[in-house]
């Protein structure tokens, strides 16, 4: 689809929602209370919070820290619970599609590619390091995230903070291109019962939540959710056959013991997905458990945190049974002194990872491997004078594949009178190589090779202000320049077997620029904008893949929001992005639209009708030949109780 013939139905639908906007101009809301967001009894709501009041919305990822998000000297983008819940995101994907420096592409019916600053592709998005709650979801298998498998119940949700760019010198090798840092809501935060229920024609969903006091001290939740999700279409028409069904349940408990702070948070999951790359529709397993266990107390004029956790994954299908389990340990101090602002931390994790494939296909070699990776970190913000700050930051890491790794950074912020941050940074980030990459094994045509780290060196500037009162705006450029991209190398003499080998390079370059304006104290409008440019290659005569790592990206993609509380219980939201042709494989771009018209009847009880996907009858997201399938509207109706 041409994003020239949609324009002028995206322009319609913003038109629509301003002047219902402008209807109801009259003034403030009555201040409803938390609970009548439908999110359950006191919780926050940052809907109400000033553009001013955002500015100071704590984040931690890019100190790991606490600071304001109007200090974070990079590009940062946050997600509240709110705007998730508004948005009426039935997934996580999708409601990463809210951070305008994320590209978000949906392959079928459960699995996406999200990347930040390229490399977008079912199997290329492999530079993004993902965190729920301190926990990774990295893929030792294949570097990236499985979609399909990683959920967590959005009601719970406090925020997610999107960084693009490079976050090795806190988070390690594989945070290359950026971090997705989602941070759960304490049970503190989640008293009583929340009861979610929607369905419509592609969506049905459902979440039950308790929560209660654990004493004087402490307050404890659980919950349980499940989803059924239709098929997705063939490009050709009909069904894909790539239905799937999940149920997910978990508890959470929070303690305050002297100056002592503990959570014991835990997770399981069971779905059944479809492997469709033949239309077969062939069910496959996917389930898993975690656990998570935090300690953080004041000390030495600071806060120790340590932290531990275990992860099960397991994955059932005709084509081999691939399962792993993940323990990590970590501890951090962070501390103040004079000038300096100190984080020092240092961990370990090892995991065990096994892939047993079917006869006659494709294997890995050896089938089991424990893979180990062990890291110190230390960052320091000096403040150089009362508007200058220089963040020196670096890390080792020491891993089973490449061995020693070394990630430093360099961040420059310069708070301007009136309260503009300008700021400016150079980092060195690398991805290690997974099991694929190492030991992927088919006889006769490829064998495992000696691949090592891609690297990246980045150049990063950006500006942060509120130019006017009701208005705040966040612009930053980036230049990344890259190394040891994957490549596919034939051997010299007999052309069979093919190696992974590390022969691609060059560089990317892009703007991101994102802000708000309150046009009333009832209605915000927000817009954002990130474009791309690749120059990537490979060495002559060593690739025969076409960089196939490089990914499929646009070159742009524009988001605007519109977000109107009609009455003191009526909100409504519309969303329009445009996303241009994917390069290389020239996939057509789309002009979207989703919105939703929420009733809060009482404080306690919303009902919502969410249309997504409005403008076009069908549109693709990927250019990968074997996964590419179509989407369409869809409507959904969801109803949120709090007791």
């Amino acid at each position: 689809m041409a994003l020239r013939n949609t324009t002028s139905a995206a322009a319609a639908l913003l038109c629509a929602a301003a002047m219902t906007a402008g209807a109801a101009a009259a003034g403030p809301a009555d201040g409803a209370s938390p609970a009548a967001q439908g999110a359950g009894p006191g919780e926050p709501d940052l809907s109400r919070l000033s553009l001013e009041e955002l500015a100071m919305v704590e984040v931690t990822s890019v100190s790991r820290r606490p600071e304001a998000l109007a200090d974070a000297a990079a590009a940062i983008f946050v997600i509240s619970g709110e705007d998730i819940r508004r948005s009426g995101a039935t997934s996580l994907p999708e409601a990463l599609r809210l951070a305008p420096n994320l590209n978000v592409q949906r392959v079928n019916a459960v699995d996406y590619a999200i990347s930040a600053r390229g490399f977008n592709g079912y199997e290329p998005s492999n530079k993004l390091l993902v965190l729920v709650d301190g926990r990774s979801l990295y893929s030792t298998l294949s570097s990236g995230v499985f979609w399909d498998a990683r959920d967590v119940m959005l009601e719970d949700v406090e925020r997610i903070e999107v960084i693009s760019g490079p976050g090795g010198a806190l988070y390690g090798s594989n945070a290359m291109n950026g971090v997705i840092n989602i941070i759960t809501r304490s049970a503190r935060d989640t008293p009583g019962t929340l009861v979610s229920v929607g369905a419509g024609n592609e969506d049905a969903t459902f979440a039950v939540r308790h929560g209660g006091r654990l004493g004087e001290a402490g307050a404890w939740r659980a919950y349980v959710s499940g989803f059924t999700r239709d098929d997705s279409y063939r490009l050709t028409g009909g069904d894909a056959t790539d239905a799937a069904a999940g149920l997910r349940g978990g508890a959470r408990a929070d303690w305050t013991v002297g100056e002592n702070r503990l959570t014991l948070q835990g997770d399981v999951f069971d779905h059944e997905v479809a492997v469709n790359e033949g239309f077969t529709g062939e069910e496959t397993r996917v389930s898993g458990r975690n656990v998570v266990g935090r300690w953080t107390r004041p000390l030495a004029g600071g806060e120790l945190q340590v932290q531990g956790y275990y992860d099960r994954f397991e994955r059932t299908e005709s084509g081999g049974v691939e399962d792993s389990d993940t323990w990590d340990v970590s501890v951090q101090q962070a501390f103040g002194r004079d000038r300096h602002r100190l984080v020092l931390g240092a961990g370990y994790r090892t995991v065990q990872s096994r892939f047993v494939a079917a006869p006659g296909g494709a294997f890995l070699d050896p089938a089991e491997r424990t893979l180990s990776l062990t890291h110190v970190f230390a960052q320091d913000q000096i403040a150089l004078t009362e508007a200058l700050t220089l963040t020196l930051g670096m890390k080792f890491e020491d891993n089973s594949f490449t061995g020693q790794e070394f990630l430093p950074n360099v961040r420059l912020g310069w708070e301007r009178p009136g309260g503009d941050l300008v700021w400016g940074a150079v980092s060195r980030a690398s991805r290690t190589p997974n099991r694929i990459e190492r030991d992927l094994t088919l006889p006769g045509f490829l064998v495992g090779g000696d691949f090592q780290s891609e690297s990246l060196t980045a150049w990063e500037i950006g500006w942060r202000a509120r130019p006017r009162a009701r208005m705040s705006v966040s612009v930053s450029a980036f230049y990344n320049v890259y190394d040891a991209l994957r490549t596919v190398s034939i051997d010299p003499v007999t052309v069979f077997p093919l190696t992974l080998t590390n022969f691609g390079a060059g560089e990317t370059w892009g703007v991101e620029a994102w802000g708000s304006y309150d046009v009333t104290d009832r209605w915000r409008v927000s817009a954002g904008l990130s474009t791309l440019n690749k120059d990537l290659g490979a060495e002559p005569g060593m690739d025969i893949s076409a960089l196939a790592a490089a990914g499929d990206d646009p070159e742009y993609q524009v988001l605007l929001t519109s977000q109107t509380q009609i009455t003191d219980r009526l909100d409504l939201d519309v969303r329009l992005r445009a996303v241009d042709a994917l390069t290389p494989s020239g996939t057509d771009g789309y002009v979207e639209a989703d919105v939703r018209l929420g009733w809060r009847f009482t404080d306690a009880l919303e009902l919502a009708l969410s249309g997504q996907n409005l403008i076009g009858d069908r549109r693709v997201e990927t250019g990968d030949p074997a996964r590419q399938r179509a989407f369409g509207r869809s409507v959904f109706v969801s109803l949120r109780a709090g007791f």
